[in-house]
């Protein structure tokens, strides 16, 4: 009965084994993070946007990890258009016209190329230089985009951020000659936000030429809504007039 009684017991521990490593594989151990991420938007009325991403990737191990290949998505966003005037609650998205890409760290250079991928524009930067166990490292990517939906008094950003590992602190910064009217998520001088592993947050701000106050809707939905209204109500006069 005792060879019996060992034998249940190394049976009873390979499952043991067999579980735990079965959930280890579910949970892979992260060994990095974008520890800080400032991206700052340069909004100009006749150029591209210019883009600046100032990123922080951090080993999260105690081993130098190489991070390699990289990739930032890029993609345009806007509503359907019947001549100039843009339908409201309607989407198309397009790839993105992306020129004077350039990644460096410090004086070293960083190589990058961008590739268009269906309905998306990606630009992938290579990384090679190992990190310290438990340390950082700071890089920057510039780009000039066409990322601005433009219209006749308004023009929208729709900027989406994201990574295959997490980000833990990310902060945009957008400058424009023109008033914002609408942020979404609410805008106060910058976005701040924590984003996880394979998620994409979008953020919106739309700009007016327009002296228009900051509002909880569209603006152009305000404006070109309050235009039909208001030839809708002179067509009514004119046509009892007659």
């Amino acid at each position: 009965m005792k060879p019996m009684h060992s034998c249940v017991r190394l049976i009873g521990v390979v499952a043991i084994i067999l579980f735990l490593a079965q959930v280890s594989s579910s949970q892979p151990i992260k060994v990095e993070e974008i520890s800080d991420y400032k991206i700052y938007i340069n909004i100009t009325s006749d150029s591209d946007v210019e883009v600046k991403n100032e990123i922080t990737l951090r080993n999260l191990i105690d081993k130098p990890l190489v991070p390699g290949i990289g990739e930032i998505r890029l993609q345009k966003s806007h509503p359907m258009k019947v001549g100039f005037i843009s339908v409201p609650f309607t989407e198309v998205k397009e790839k993105v016209k992306v020129k004077d890409v350039r990644g460096y760290s410090g004086k070293t250079n960083i190589n990058v190329r961008v590739e268009d991928e269906g309905d998306y524009t990606s630009i992938f930067y290579e990384i090679w230089q190992p990190i310290e166990p438990k340390g950082e490292y700071k890089f920057i990517i510039e780009y000039s985009a066409d990322l601005i939906e433009r219209g006749i008094f308004f023009k929208t950003l729709k900027m989406p951020v994201g990574s295959d590992v997490d980000i833990r602190n990310l902060e945009i910064f957008v400058n424009s000659d023109w008033r914002l009217t609408y942020s979404e998520p609410e805008m106060d001088n910058s976005w701040h936000a924590s984003i996880p592993a394979n998620h994409i947050a979008f953020f919106t701000a739309e700009f007016s030429v327009l002296p228009l106050p900051e509002l909880p809707i569209r603006g152009y939905m305000v404006f070109w809504g309050a235009v039909i209204i208001a030839l809708t109500v002179i067509a009514v006069v004119l046509w009892r007039r007659r």
